[in-house]
């Protein structure tokens, strides 16, 4: 969501904290053989997630994690895509003549992208191997807000004070109508954001005494522990919509369905997931995809909690894709700080969890986090983007669906919001733009980057490293954290696709590698990734 509040709620939460220590030796692990123990992995409750950490589950601990097989899906495109998410406000701007109350020297202001600027824009979205966008909210928002310290504007769409307006500083219906028009006519999907949660502070409803009963009226969320104040307190001051009051829920139901038919989109994206019941997701998901008329309708939610029960539990309860978050925070911790790969390993051994791995969205960064940059560890010159290049690469082979914020391939470093919403700046970096081009050619080409099983290959402090296999192919991906060069002799799961004296690419360096031995000789330089596919492969072309 796109709040006044992100930070407002990160505060009460941290001052409502209660630490969870939950320690377990995890080993070095080799095929599913245990070695040595190493350090103790230490986890902590979702109210001090803004304390650069996430929970640790206690679960299976077999050495490779339990990833299921992927669940029948109505459509291919739903596990195989690469989604991108450009704030419209913040990405283009096609139509001055919308640039109502702009001052781009306001953080938390209008800025001037527009629904015509993103359409504009539908050529280089694709040209970085994006296959579908997260459109930001389309309806019409509340201007202006002020509570406590914070002082903003509706310029990301979550402050709804119409649902059948057009927000003014985006255009109109037929610009929503064309720039979904246009992205089919270049083969890609459309997933526009619907906020069910709440309205913006103005909204004619608050004040109409036939919709009384419309909302809940029992004050902000104080205690983030207690799920009824998290289901029905005001989210940053904004007034709570009661999903449960059958007039509200038909409203709501309708209000959807009638966006989704008018502008033609592919899916939606539920925001504030947590802050509805489920009650409500096992009756509006399906009601909403039987009613919609596409047998192909995609469904993503934003659960905001790095503990993956919570997570899980709303994907049994109607909701199909649904963020990463504790997948998240580990990156981040890892991948961008430098800790041990070993509790990048204990929490993908926490994927048994899930009903469907293929049913999650990874996150580098969005709209409601700090950029990658911002939190990564910089050391020496370079290494922050270093570290982002192997986080790219993480996210497009790892298991789930991968969804790019914009100006990540632009080397964005902007913090909590609303400073990791800078406009765009497209040739900023060509470096990590090529980079992007890359890893997003070489999942779209690679079926098994695309929906393998993923098992774990290898696991130490500095080296992490998995295969993802479909029945026609396998995949293997190396990761390496530490500042000098390395190399591990891999061996291979017993039912490897991979024959004796096969040789195999790097897809990103073109090097290459031969299997010996039932094992693979892996040279790893600092902070540099390996991706590993048969020789002649199709996605090979750019190696």
């Amino acid at each position: 969501m796109g709040k006044p509040v992100l930070k407002l709620v990160k505060t009460m939460q941290i001052t409502s904290h209660q630490k969870i220590l939950n320690t377990r030796l995890a080993p070095t692990i080799v095929r599913g053989e245990e070695a040595k123990p190493a350090l103790p992995m230490v986890g902590l409750s979702i109210d001090e997630i803004d304390l650069n950490t996430s929970p640790v589950v206690e679960g299976p601990w077999k050495g490779e994690p339990v990833n299921r097989p992927r669940l029948p899906h109505p459509a291919d495109w739903h596990t195989d895509q690469v989604i991108y998410f450009p704030l419209t406000d913040r990405f283009h701007d096609g139509d001055p003549s919308n640039n109502f109350a702009v001052d781009r020297s306001h953080p938390a202001g209008f800025w001037g992208g527009d629904l015509k600027g993103l359409t504009e824009k539908l050529d280089y979205i694709k040209s970085l191997g994006a296959t579908s966008i997260w459109l930001s909210p389309v309806a019409d928002n509340t201007q202006e807000f002020r509570i406590g310290d914070y002082h903003g504007y509706g310029h990301h769409g979550y402050w709804i004070r119409d649902h059948y307006g057009v927000e003014e500083h985006q255009g109109q219906m037929s610009d929503a109508k064309n720039l979904v028009s246009e992205a089919h006519k270049r083969g890609m999907k459309v997933i526009l954001d619907v906020v069910l949660n709440h309205v913006g502070p103005d909204h004619p409803f608050i004040e109409d005494p036939s919709k009384r009963d419309w909302f809940h009226h029992e004050g902000g969320i104080v205690d983030w522990n207690d799920p009824r104040q998290v289901e029905r307190g005001d989210l940053g001051g904004l007034p709570d919509l009661a999903q449960d009051n059958p007039e509200a829920y038909k409203y709501l139901v309708d209000n959807t369905l009638w966006w989704i038919k008018e502008t033609g989109v592919d899916g939606i994206r539920l925001d504030a997931v947590k802050h509805i019941g489920k009650d409500f997701w096992r009756k509006f998901v399906p009601e909403v995809k039987e009613k919609s008329g596409k047998d192909d309708l995609f469904v993503m939610g934003e659960v905001f909690h790095g503990d993956p029960r919570v997570v899980a539990d709303y994907q049994r309860n109607g909701v199909d894709f649904l963020f990463d978050l504790p997948l998240y925070y580990t990156m981040r911790e890892t991948l961008g700080q430098g800790q041990s790969f070993r509790k990048l390993g204990q929490r993908l051994a926490e994927d048994h969890l899930y009903q469907d791995t293929s049913g999650l969205v990874t996150v580098i960064d969005n709209h409601d986090l700090p950029r990658f940059l911002s939190t990564a560890k910089n050391s020496f010159p370079g290494e922050g983007e270093k570290r982002l290049k192997q986080a790219m690469t993480f996210q497009m082979t790892v298991r789930g669906v991968p969804s790019v914020y914009y100006g990540t391939e632009a080397g964005f470093s902007g913090g909590h919001d609303p400073h990791n919403r800078e406009m765009m700046e497209f040739d900023r970096n060509p470096d990590l733009k090529s980079h992007m081009q890359k890893v997003t050619y070489i999942r779209n080409n690679s079926p098994a980057f695309q929906h393998g099983q993923q098992r774990e290959i290898w696991q130490d402090d500095q080296v992490y490293a998995f295969s993802r296999a479909t029945e026609d192919e396998e995949a293997l991906a190396v990761f390496h954290n530490g500042y000098q060069p390395t190399q591990r002799d891999i061996p291979m799961l017993g039912d490897s696709k991979f024959h004796e004296g096969q040789v195999l690419v790097d897809a990103l360096s073109g090097r290459e590698f031969k299997v010996e031995h039932g094992k693979l000789k892996v040279s790893l330089e600092p902070l540099t990734p390996v991706v590993l596919l048969p020789k002649g492969h199709s996605a090979l072309k750019q190696a």
